[in-house]
């Protein structure tokens, strides 16, 4: 397939370009036979995690909810293909340079669909689940989100029902597959709420052992580089925006230990030593 090169330019200067954008030059090279079904995929998918937002903003949190609600929705052939269509696009993503890391590792087909996503509902009913204060309002504002969408995607359903033939009615299907991938992210949301115990920032005090929250500033002792970034639970984590998980290699590895300690890492590179300067 050729490659599209993907440039948005405002007033004279190259702006980061939107999902809807991307998508819209990744089907010009999709074999023609091939479109209707990648576009429609794509298009859930960029229902999915917001089809104005910009490209450079996707983390791999949410590449892998997508991953588990495909899952546990499909069957494994359907759900498989399916997950093979967006992790073609988002492999375009990354030789694009418009992704920083490779998203579509994270997309990959779960066993045991149905029961495991059951479990996995349970488990966040009843774990406690650590966030900041910043990753709470975040999920909060997630929530009345999802909530208007779900609102909105009722509506279009009602009208999409109208329809009195059904059996081809593409945009009711297409609104109920919506409506469920919604369902499921503020299923899943309001679980993590009502289990959230939120560490307030403040407490990581600058010199003190790193826990949730803390910012740090840890340095490659082979390149001598140094990175900045704050320490938070899994379902905050956006290496974009400086925020590595605790359960991440690097964050395990750090939490706890004191400025001035040395740890070691296994990393996609290749094993990596890292040196705490400081937290804050």
């Amino acid at each position: 397939m050729a490659v599209s090169t993907v440039q948005v330019v405002t007033d004279g200067h190259a702006e980061p370009p939107a999902l809807n954008e991307t998508l819209v030059l990744y089907l010009r090279d999709v074999a023609p036979e091939d479109r209707k079904t990648v576009q429609a995929e794509l298009s859930r998918f960029l229902r999915w995690v917001g089809a104005d937002r910009k490209v450079a903003t996707l983390a791999a949190p949410e590449i892998g909810e997508y991953s588990d609600l495909v899952s546990a929705r499909g069957t494994a052939p359907d759900a498989v293909g399916r997950l093979e269509i967006v992790k073609k696009f988002l492999g375009f993503l990354k030789k694009q340079g418009l992704v920083e890391v490779s998203l579509a590792q994270h997309l990959r087909l779960r066993k045991g669909r149905a029961s495991s996503g059951r479990k996995k509902q349970s488990t966040l009913e009843h774990a406690v689940v650590q966030l900041t204060r910043a990753g709470h309002s975040e999920l909060v504002s997630r929530l009345d989100q999802y909530r208007g969408e779900r609102k909105a995607l009722a509506e279009d359903i009602h009208r999409a029902a109208a329809d009195k033939d059904v059996r081809e009615n593409a945009p009711l299907e297409a609104a109920r597959e919506a409506q469920g991938l919604i369902q499921g992210k503020i299923n899943e949301i309001e679980a993590t709420l009502r289990s959230a115990v939120v560490i307030e920032e403040g407490d990581a005090v600058a010199g003190a052992r790193i826990q949730l929250g803390s910012t740090v500033v840890i340095k490659e002792t082979d390149t001598g580089r140094q990175t900045t970034c704050q320490i938070v639970a899994p379902h905050e984590a956006s290496p974009l925006n400086a925020k590595i998980s605790s359960a991440s290699p690097v964050g395990a590895a750090i939490l706890g230990k004191l400025p001035g300690e040395e740890v070691r890492v296994r990393t996609p590179k290749g094993l990596q030593t890292y040196l705490i300067v400081k937290t804050n």
